[in-house]
């Protein structure tokens, strides 16, 4: 009896894509608050500017004045492109698998392990390329713009416009986070008061800490005096004795305002490890960012130019003979107010 491997069709292939599960994402799944995927190669987005106008005052019998007045930007943005590719030779649909009993007749088909392979790349793909967006977007709340750059793409910097002066860097040796009489809990008041006067801006709830920040912030002596129930008018819980160890955790809250740590790394293309959160660095952020993952049209005919956040597609190859599967995705990840993040490297 013969058995006929065939290419899966787009819609099992996309059913296929939605049953793998997704990587718990920090960036991704605290600032992301919408998804749109856009039926041209170009993400655009418009905003209106708000003013706190006050009413002119008249007399009764006056007539009314018309106060209303809108002022519109628009901004358009070009993703880059990805398509992760692997084969599916034929050789390994007949070899037993890792998770196969070696001890007992084999009770997979070659056809069941041709799509438990398939199965096996399809998350790697998705894994690849969300870990992709989650660098994206954390590119995009840290620092108010992303560089992308490879091996095929030219480097080129998606800037969106962040004010400057929500990038700081401390220099001073009474200001560095290092030493324990820093006026950490001043810095961050005057930071806060920034991003929430910030046009677009919004009023900071979380505070996310590197990795070499943790340690000095715990030691703080304005951060301390914030959990000593002894002074009045302090309203602090943070975590000072052993930690969990997982790469992102909770710290506690200081007001109101969560403390949050993430070291969560990524594998580069070229095979080096990176890490989202900068070491020496602090995130101050509001919901306000309005983070919106957008992906742009799939340039593929197969794809009929569809709207699309990842588009799988299977084909067979006849000498030699082989089945490729492939993903393509053009992802962003785009803050809408992007005056409602504040980073400082305190280190």
């Amino acid at each position: 009896m013969s058995i006929e491997i065939r290419p899966l069709d787009t819609s099992t292939l996309l059913g296929m894509y939605r049953d793998v599960p997704r990587p718990d994402n920090y960036f991704r799944s605290v600032f992301t608050q919408s998804v749109f995927a856009s039926p041209e190669e170009f993400i655009d987005f418009g905003k209106i500017t708000e003013q706190r106008k006050l009413a002119p005052l008249v007399v009764p019998t006056a007539q009314g004045r018309p106060i209303y007045s809108e002022s519109s930007r628009a901004y358009r943005f070009k993703p880059a492109y990805v398509k992760p590719k692997d084969p599916v030779s034929p050789e390994r649909a007949i070899k037993r698998r890792p998770d196969e009993n070696i001890f007992s007749p084999s009770q997979l088909t070659p056809l069941a392990r041709f799509l438990r392979i398939v199965g096996d790349i399809m998350r790697a793909h998705r894994e690849a390329i969300e870990n992709r967006m989650e660098w994206l977007a954390a590119q995009a709340v840290i620092h108010g713009k992303v560089t992308l750059e490879g091996p095929d793409y030219p480097t080129t910097v998606v800037d969106f416009e962040r004010d400057p002066n929500h990038t700081v860097t401390l220099t001073a040796p009474g200001a560095i986070w290092s030493n324990p009489d820093a006026p950490i809990i001043d810095q961050v008041n005057e930071w806060i008061e920034t991003v929430r006067r910030a046009e677009f801006g919004g009023a900071v709830n979380r505070i996310t800490l590197g990795r070499n920040v943790v340690g000095p912030f715990l030691k703080n002596k304005q951060v301390i005096e914030q959990m000593d129930t002894q002074y009045r008018g302090v309203n602090g819980d943070v975590n000072r004795g052993l930690r969990s160890g997982a790469f992102t955790e909770y710290l506690g809250r200081i007001s109101g305002t969560e403390i949050w740590t993430t070291s969560d790394w990524y594998t580069k293309p070229d095979g080096s490890q990176g890490i989202h959160m900068p070491e020496d660095g602090v995130l101050l952020s509001s919901p306000a960012v309005n983070l919106v993952e957008c992906y742009g049209a799939i340039l593929d005919s197969a794809a009929n130019l569809q709207a699309l956040p990842v588009f799988p597609k299977m084909w067979e190859n006849q000498d030699p003979s082989v089945t490729y599967l492939m993903h393509q995705s053009a992802p962003l990840a785009v803050p809408v107010n992007p005056n409602a993040t504040l980073f400082a490297t305190v280190l």
